[in-house]
C-alpha cells in the first residue's frame, strides 16, 4: 500500500476526513428513488446502524468486567448504553418531520428493505439476553434469519448481569435496602433497569412513528402486519425480575400490592 494510501499519524495526510474515512462513509448513503425525503430516511437509519455498531462494541468490554466484579467500569459503560439508547429514541421525531404522503411516495421502491432485516439491531438484543426470556418464537425468528447468532454469544449480559448478585449473595431487596453501602451493586441494579426502560420506550417510540407513517393495519415492507409482529414486542424485557421487584419493594415498605397476574 501506497504510504499517500496510509498516512502516518501527525502527517499533514493524517487529518480529520482521513481519522474518520468521510470518502467512504459520506458516500455510502445512496437514495434508489429520486424523492428528496428519502435522504432523511436514509440519514436516520445509518446513524442507527453506527450507534448499534458502538452498542455492540461495549457490551463485548462489559460481560467481562462483571466477570471480574470490575462494577465501577462496568456500570460506567451501562450508563453510557442507555444514554445512546435514549439518544436512538430522539431519531423518530426526526423522521417523522417526513409526513405520511411523502413516505407512501417513495416507500413502494423499497420493495422487500425492512428495518427488521439490521442483523446489528438483534444482535444487541442477543448480546444483552432477549433469547432468554422472550420465548421460542423469538429464538426461532432469530434462528431462521441469522443461523448460529444465538450460538455466537453463549454468554450474555443478563447472565453475568445475576451472576454478580449470585457472587455477592444478596438479594435485590437487601441491596435496595442498603443501597448506600452496596451502592455499586445497586447502581448496577438501576443501570440495567434504566436499559430495558429505555429499550422500551424506543420500541414504543417506534411503534408510533409507524403508526402514523403507514397506519395500523398495513402490511410493513418485511412482509409482517403491524399487530403480527412490532405490537407483540411491546412484551419483551431483558430483565423482568427488575420490574417485578417493584412490587416487592412497594408491599415491604407496607404499600398495597395486588396478588396474582
Amino acid at each position: 500500500m501506497a504510504e499517500a494510501d496510509n498516512p502516518a499519524e501527525g502527517s499533514p495526510q493524517f487529518d480529520y476526513a482521513y481519522h474518520l474515512r468521510l470518502d467512504q462513509l459520506l458516500t455510502s448513503l445512496r437514495q434508489v428513488t429520486p424523492h428528496p425525503e428519502e435522504h432523511l430516511f436514509l440519514t436516520v437509519h445509518h446513524v442507527m446502524e453506527l450507534w448499534f455498531k458502538h452498542l455492540i462494541f461495549d457490551l463485548e468490554r462489559i460481560v467481562p468486567l462483571l466477570d471480574a466484579d470490575k462494577l465501577a467500569e462496568a456500570n460506567w459503560l451501562l450508563v453510557r448504553i442507555g444514554k445512546i439508547l435514549s439518544l436512538a429514541e430522539a431519531h423518530w421525531p426526526v423522521l417523522e418531520t417526513m409526513t405520511a404522503a411523502d413516505f407512501a411516495e417513495f416507500r413502494p421502491y423499497l420493495t422487500g428493505a425492512s428495518g427488521m432485516q439490521s442483523r446489528q439491531f438483534r444482535q444487541v438484543e442477543v448480546m444483552i439476553g432477549l433469547h432468554q426470556t422472550a420465548g421460542e418464537d423469538y429464538c426461532k425468528r432469530t434462528e431462521s434469519l441469522w443461523p448460529g447468532m444465538i450460538e455466537e454469544y453463549p454468554r450474555s449480559l443478563r447472565d453475568a448481569f445475576f451472576a454478580v448478585f449470585d457472587r455477592a449473595d444478596l438479594s435485590l431487596l437487601e441491596i435496595y435496602k442498603n443501597r448506600w453501602q452496596q451502592h455499586q451493586l445497586f447502581q448496577l441494579a438501576e443501570n440495567a433497569f434504566e436499559i430495558d426502560r429505555a429499550f422500551q420506550s424506543w420500541r414504543h417510540r417506534h411503534i408510533l412513528m409507524v403508526r402514523r407513517q403507514i397506519g395500523i393495519r398495513a402490511r410493513g415492507t418485511g412482509g409482517t402486519f403491524f399487530k403480527d409482529y412490532l405490537a407483540s414486542t411491546t412484551h419483551y424485557y431483558f430483565f423482568p425480575e427488575l420490574f417485578e421487584f417493584r412490587d416487592q419493594l412497594t408491599e415491604d415498605a407496607g404499600g398495597d400490592v395486588m396478588q396474582g397476574d
